[in-house]
């Protein structure tokens, strides 16, 4: 995935929900539904939209090996929360730690 097809991805997830349900999102345990139950049951968002729309796409990025690069183009955004940027910036630093691209 390019960083256009990366970028176009994170938008339609919400970078802001990457950042914060990426430890649901990344764990190889818990079912999309599940992550996606969390997801609404936190954010009051439609089920649906919550598996097709940040579940999926999210973890297409996780799978190819991703994470670190949308983590980063999070970590430089100007336009979110200064919370979810700093968030992004050490998950992108633990991700680089334990060697995931």
């Amino acid at each position: 995935m390019d960083e256009a097809k990366l970028e176009e991805s994170l938008r339609m997830i919400g970078k802001a929900n990457f950042v914060e349900y990426f430890e649901q999102l990344a764990d190889v345990t818990l079912t999309n539904q599940a992550v996606a139950e969390h997801i609404v049951n936190d954010s009051g968002c439609a089920y649906k939209s919550a598996l097709g729309r940040r579940v999926g796409p999210a973890r297409s990025i996780i799978r190819a090996g991703q994470a670190r690069d949308a983590m980063l183009l999070i970590s430089g955004s100007t336009r979110l929360a200064p919370r979810v940027v700093q968030r992004a910036a050490e998950i992108a630093k633990s991700l680089e730690k334990a060697g995931v691209p």
